[in-house]
């Protein structure tokens, strides 16, 4: 969820993800921005000018917009991230893992390599048994319309005591999913809208800051203990000969395309990997050619329409990340073993 209130935190993503270096060069291209970084004895700063937002811009230089948060992390100064303002003076900050790891890109990588998909936190599954909830949110502190990013809320336990300092991954179940074709169950979708931190605790329920969103959250949405997940995705080898079935995006869009994130009907039981890569194709019905009065059956190849990296794993389904697409993928579009 882009925050309600313009955010004038500057340059977090892009600085979080290729490192000041990168943002040096970039700043060239853009003009005018490079004047307003500062070098002293105690580091490089940027100097915040109007009309600075931190989501645009981590969106524009960046995989994500939603790392902004890191830069708050390394500027103790800032009380309040809706609150700055031009002239402030923000610490530049340099990731020691910039240069190694590169962000995933629409190109295959061998195996081996290692790249980071920074919003791994956010990444969602199916499920055949649905997550047991810890607790439920009731409603946000104070009169909010909607929840987001740095909002407070009520929750209360399931058969579950909170306590302070404790995270939560705030979670959403969506409807049962079956086959298309064979109307066999597959799961319970569960839809990750953000993460909370517990700061009080109150006989029947509990205050929670939410440090992450990545979708509103809503009134009833479920809470599970926050389980950290590791960006850096290491390269393996597919599983060979291997065919199945690319289920929908993880929002059920219309068009869905490259770098969404999606769900594939074969899972760890089937030997899938966080890492692997596997092929979407498509393949006309094979053909019959008449000719001198003889039938003769043309097959038809399979042809490359896209290609989808393993985020996640549960027993039967794997949750993937849309590198390449040709086209706007339909659902139950095959997908197999690269080609």
């Amino acid at each position: 969820m882009k925050p309600s209130m313009p955010l004038r935190i500057t340059l977090a993503a892009f600085i979080a993800c290729i490192g000041l270096l990168g943002y040096a060069a970039a700043v060239n291209a853009q003009g005018g921005i490079q004047e307003h970084i500062v070098e002293t004895e105690t580091g490089v700063y940027y100097i915040v000018q109007p009309g600075d937002t931190l989501w645009d811009l981590s969106q524009h230089f960046s995989d994500s917009p939603w790392l902004w948060p890191d830069l708050w992390k390394e500027n103790r100064q800032i009380n309040n991230p809706h609150l700055i303002y031009p002239g402030d003076r923000i610490k530049l900050y340099r990731r020691q893992d910039a240069d190694r790891i590169p962000v995933v890109d629409a190109k295959p990588k061998p195996e081996g390599a290692q790249v980071r998909y920074q919003n791994i936190n956010a990444v969602g599954f199916i499920r055949k048994d649905g997550l047991e909830p810890a607790g439920m949110v009731i409603e946000p502190v104070g009169p909010k319309a909607l929840i987001g990013q740095y909002d407070q809320l009520y929750l209360v336990g399931i058969d579950h005591e909170y306590q302070v300092g404790e995270k939560y991954t705030i979670y959403r179940k969506l409807k049962p999913i079956n086959d298309k074709e064979t109307r066999e169950y597959i799961g319970i979708q569960h839809l990750l809208v953000g993460i909370c931190e517990i700061t009080e605790v109150r006989p029947d329920t509990a205050i929670a800051d939410v440090i992450r969103s990545w979708r509103i959250i809503q009134r009833k949405d479920l809470v599970t203990p926050f389980l950290e997940r590791s960006p850096v995705i290491e390269i393996k080898e597919s599983v060979p000969g291997l065919i199945g079935k690319f289920i929908s995006s993880e929002q059920h869009a219309r068009l869905t395309g490259q770098f969404q994130t999606a769900f594939i009907d074969k899972g760890e039981r089937d030997g899938i990997e966080v890492g692997q890569y596997y092929t979407i194709f498509q393949q006309n019905k094979n053909r019959v050619w008449t000719t001198t009065g003889i039938n003769k059956i043309i097959r038809m190849p399979k042809e490359d329409i896209g290609s989808v990296l393993v985020l996640h794993t549960e027993d039967n389904t794997a949750t993937v990340l849309l590198t390449r697409s040709e086209k706007s993928i339909d659902p139950w579009t095959p997908i197999a073993t690269p080609f």
